[in-house]
């Protein structure tokens, strides 16, 4: 039997901070949630910021971790946001923050709540304003794209969203130092794990900002008829989701070589996708869709050329009821035994659990993408926050969707030692299915 190790995150620091931004203490005990110092956001940062986002007349704008109000003022009174609201925990800095609001002529449309920004509601929100930490970031993620309708923007100062890759980016340099401080992770280079830092500002003289748009649940099977040069037809999509990244399959019934892959672009509810078939010539035949989705219905126009011949129609497409209920169960990837994940229905919410051995863990990454899922569990870590190493520890990253009763998908395991990524470096072996067909033990 190995025995186990544990180890915490290293923090390093640069400016007078003693506490990293991704929350990480001195200490042996972490605190209860991510410690974030106050740091001031420049004020031409803070017009970039609302520049990225293209805040308007029709935005309702929240500062989740607020400080002085300078966002939310920025936001009503320089790019006439209709309301603006600041989410902060010190009361000193919500009085001074109201104060600078009346003094700005702005205090009707602004508002500012002394409340946790981890549990206090934003859901109103059509843009949300971040200057966190990477970890602060990561806890807020399954929130933010639970709660706020597709197409809301998400913009963050320095700090990424892990391997949720930005829509958009600015990088503005600055002789400013300012704050600066990051957690070593032997996973910060890798751009499939949510301990992702690779595309963040490190310590330097310049500035990131990001933007992410919260996509539609658009994940399952689809299907919906097509007109082709043989007459009507079934089509059916599958689209496989992890966060805004959808990929897929599309078949036509009762055409041969009229099956193969999808290309998605998917920008909150709007989804755009080409369907190129396998073993085709080029422009032979193709499907082209660009309209939105609304809950499980998909409308747009539908454009298809079959031998030459290109014809336009409005499309509509339905997705199949999906019911993940159960215990789903596959071999374990760091040993010779099977590992398992229960998933139940709880409140109009999915809630998953990952079983290995006598040890249930909680998966507290878990996202319902309508007729499939995506998560992310760090195997190993201890509710202080601390890992604990063994030769099971590492990210397990998994989605599916549902087909016929079966779930179908992908799954990876990265191991803890030697994943950094760096050139040179040894890398311990990774376990990736490609095709994860878990099977269904209990209902």
């Amino acid at each position: 039997m190995n025995t186990a190790r544990t180890v915490l995150g290293i923090a390093l620091v640069g400016a007078v901070l003693e506490l990293s931004h991704a929350g990480l203490a001195k200490t042996a005990t972490p605190p209860a949630r991510p410690s974030i110092p106050y740091v001031a956001t420049r004020n031409d940062t803070v017009q970039d910021m609302l520049w990225i986002a293209n805040v308007g007349r029709d935005d309702v704008v929240y500062d989740l971790g607020s400080g002085d109000g300078r966002i939310v003022i920025a936001a009503v009174r320089d790019f006439g946001a209709r309301r603006a609201v600041g989410i902060e925990i010190d009361p000193n800095r919500i009085g001074q923050s109201r104060e600078s609001a009346e003094k700005a002529g702005v205090k009707d449309r602004v508002e500012f709540i002394q409340g946790d920004l981890f549990t206090t509601d934003f859901q109103q929100a059509s843009v949300v304003t971040l200057f966190l930490g990477h970890q602060s970031n990561i806890k807020l993620r399954l929130k933010m794209l639970t709660i706020l309708k597709p197409g809301t923007r998400i913009v963050s100062h320095q700090f990424g969203m892990g391997e949720w890759e930005p829509d958009k980016a600015l990088t503005v340099r600055t002789v400013y130092l300012g704050m600066w401080g990051e957690a070593g992770s032997p996973f910060k280079n890798n751009p499939r794990v949510p301990n992702y830092t690779g595309n963040e500002s490190h310590f330097g003289t310049s500035e990131k900002i990001m933007m992410w748009v919260v996509p539609a649940p658009v994940a399952g099977i689809w299907r919906g008829k097509v007109h082709t040069a043989q007459g009507l037809q079934d089509l059916q999509l599958i689209l496989h989701q992890r966060l805004s990244e959808v990929t897929g399959t599309f078949q036509v019934s009762s055409k041969a070589n009229q099956a193969g892959r999808v290309l998605v672009d998917l920008w909150g509810s709007h989804l755009r996708v080409w369907c190129i078939p396998d073993h085709m010539g080029y422009g032979r035949f193709d499907l082209r869709f660009d309209g939105h989705v609304h809950e499980n219905t998909m409308k747009g126009t539908l454009a298809v050329t079959d031998e030459g011949r290109l014809q336009e129609r409005a499309w509509e497409a339905q997705r199949d009821k999906a019911d993940f209920a159960g215990t789903w169960e596959w071999p374990c990837a760091s040993g010779p035994r099977s590992v398992k994940l229960h998933i139940e229905r709880r409140d109009g919410h999915l809630i998953a659990s990952y079983m290995d051995r006598d040890q249930t863990t909680l998966v507290t990454d878990f996202y319902d993408c309508g007729g499939g899922f995506y998560f992310t569990l760090l195997i190993g870590r201890e509710d202080e926050g601390s890992i604990r190493i063994t030769e099971d520890t590492g990210w397990l990253i998994g989605e599916a969707v549902l087909d016929d009763g079966v779930l179908k998908g992908h799954i990876e395991f990265y191991p803890y030692g030697g994943t950094s990524g760096v050139p040179g470096e040894r890398k311990a072996p990774q376990t990736v299915i490609p095709d994860w067909t878990p099977r269904l033990v209990k209902r």
